[in-house]
């Protein structure tokens, strides 16, 4: 009987585990954004990945070596868990430049890519827009429909807001997000 338990158990855990495997690297683990790579903490180098993001055509084959890379940890909600990863950028990059790499990574992480424009104003004010697709009529999720509803507002605020701030990092970094949608503020009323 014993022995039939532990059988049991070690089918299901080849089952589940093959059922979890995945041939290709995935988007979610490896993402070239711009001058910078985001990665996962389990990477000890970053991975390339072709593809586009956000309009921004990717090509695995450049040889993209950060000089000074810094890890920016990146806070996402899955399943009910904490999720931290990192984007990895230059050191010496802009504001702007660190900010659109985190706003990239949530883009495609939480929101299926959905269009985000940021501009930083001084060292302290970035002004966030969420952007419906173009082709809103045949795109499968939209902004208002998907994550602006009564539902997911909430999370998809917090998502962007907590992960532009990042409380933590010391020196110049962003303190106030303006968060917009179709020209007009959003607010958790």
């Amino acid at each position: 009987m014993n022995k039939l338990a532990v059988n049991l158990g070690v089918i299901a855990t080849i089952l589940l585990i093959t059922g979890c495997a995945s041939n290709d690297i995935s988007d979610s683990s490896a993402i070239d954004s711009k001058s910078s790579y985001i990665i996962d903490d389990t990477h000890s180098q970053p991975l390339e990945v072709a593809g586009e993001i956000n309009g921004i055509t990717r090509d695995s084959s450049k040889e993209n070596k950060l000089v000074n890379p810094i890890k920016i940890p990146i806070s996402m909600l899955s399943k009910d868990v904490k999720d931290i990863r990192f984007v990895e950028v230059e050191e010496n990059s802009s504001l702007q430049d660190k900010v659109e790499a985190i706003i990239n990574f949530i883009s495609h992480e939480a929101f299926n890519d959905l269009p985000i424009k940021v501009t930083v104003y001084g060292s302290e004010t970035a002004k966030v827009e969420l952007v419906e697709p173009t082709d809103i009529e045949n795109s499968r999720v939209s902004w208002k429909d998907d994550y602006l509803n009564e539902y997911a507002k909430e999370y998809t605020v917090n998502a962007i807001i907590k992960n532009i701030i990042q409380e933590g990092h010391k020196g110049t970094w962003i303190k106030n997000v303006q968060l917009y949608y179709e020209d007009e503020l959003i607010s958790l009323d």
